[in-house]
């Protein structure tokens, strides 16, 4: 498949994007001098982050430990919110910069949105994986898709790749090995799940790296077939911002671009050679890992918190008529249960209540099914 002018897949040079997500910190100025940087070094692509606060999380998600440091979920994703009239300007200044430009879209507003930009391809993040109808919703745009994996067993991406299917039934998808952990201890990042993931659902496959590594990973994963790469990226992993710790800076950048290209010239086999060689086998056998798609030690924290169920927006009396009005999906984080998958979600509205669910809470079965006598 192609990402604009640019094949993607087996016998095409490796497509890297940059990920800036939101480490603009809501400043324009930095926005689009972190898009020169990232083509200045040589990135195929930047990506940014589409999201709103009130459809992420519950609004009382509370304070959780995050890699720049302890945060209210709510007020730091107001804080670093995208405004959505900047993408048009970002969109024509990585035209004119020669790299295509990517958004991560969480909703199905933020999706038509994106969408809008006629944009190259379409990025849904691992937390959204089981977010099956924003997935339907991105399948009838027809544009090729790509799927982080993290926080996902193997039937959890299956359960995805048919939703996407039934709606497309020849989908042009991308899957990408994640480990959602931030930063990402290399030795769990579990590459050979790379080709894992191709042998199992037949699509390219490529890497979501939240590890500190500038080269040795990205050049691993690029050994076992990766497709494509995306890194996260800064001007500078000071400043405030939970993304910026564990992000690239642009010299980095840089050496991993020229890295990659180097071995876009040598075969597999001649990749892994010369990997071993420049890394030692006991460090590329830690970071291949077992091969096996299952939640990592380091998201454990994570699991299944992080993934999307069905909240109660409000506090909901029993008697009550489950709509759009009162239910979301949204992610559960840490200080509050998951509720019902997002796959019950036609089921869920128009259901009653049986019992009254605290604001924020996630809906369980046991709040819609009267039990008998």
């Amino acid at each position: 498949m192609a990402i604009g002018s640019r094949p993607v897949g087996d016998g095409a040079p490796l497509f890297l994007i940059a990920e800036i997500g939101s480490n603009h910190n809501a400043d324009l100025a930095l926005a689009c001098e972190l898009v020169r940087r990232a083509a200045d070094a040589g990135a195929d692509a930047v990506k940014f982050q589409l999201f709103r606060a009130d459809f992420l999380y519950p609004a009382n998600a509370g304070v959780v430990d995050m890699p720049g440091g302890p945060a209210d979920l709510r007020e730091i994703f107001l804080e670093y919110a995208l405004p959505p009239e900047w993408l048009h300007e970002l969109r024509a200044l990585a035209s004119e910069e020669g790299i295509a430009f990517l958004c991560t879209a969480f909703d199905e507003e933020t999706l038509g949105a994106v969408a809008a930009l006629d944009p190259p391809a379409l990025k849904i993040a691992s937390p959204e994986l089981n977010h099956l109808p924003l997935l339907r919703r991105a399948a009838r745009l027809r544009r090729p898709l790509v799927c982080s994996t993290g926080l996902s067993t193997l039937a959890d991406i299956e359960e995805a790749a048919t939703t996407i299917r039934e709606e497309w039934e020849d989908a042009e998808l991308i899957l990408l090995q994640c480990v959602s952990a931030y930063p990402l201890p290399p030795e769990e990042s579990n590459l050979a799940v790379i080709d894992t993931l191709r042998r199992a659902f037949g699509v390219p496959v490529g890497l979501s790296d939240h590890t500190m590594d500038a080269e040795r990973t990205p050049a691993i994963a690029s050994a076992v077939g990766a497709c494509l790469i995306e890194k996260h990226f800064t001007l500078d992993r000071t400043y405030p911002g939970p993304d910026h710790p564990f992000a690239l800076v642009p010299e980095e950048l840089g050496r991993l671009v020229r890295t990659i290209r180097r071995l876009d010239d040598l075969d597999l086999g001649e990749r892994m050679t010369w990997i071993r060689s420049e890394y030692g086998d006991e460090a590329v056998d830690r970071i291949l890992g077992n091969g096996r798609k299952e939640i990592q030690r380091a998201e454990m924290p994570l699991y299944p918190n992080d993934k999307r169920s069905i909240h109660a927006l409000r506090d909901i009396a029993a008697g009550e008529t489950l709509s759009p009005d009162n239910v979301r999906v949204l992610r559960s984080e840490r200080n509050l249960s998951p509720g019902l998958h997002p796959r019950y979600w036609e089921l869920v509205c128009g259901a009653v209540t049986t019992k009254a669910i605290p604001n924020g809470q996630g809906v369980s079965w046991s709040a819609l099914l009267r039990r008998p006598g």
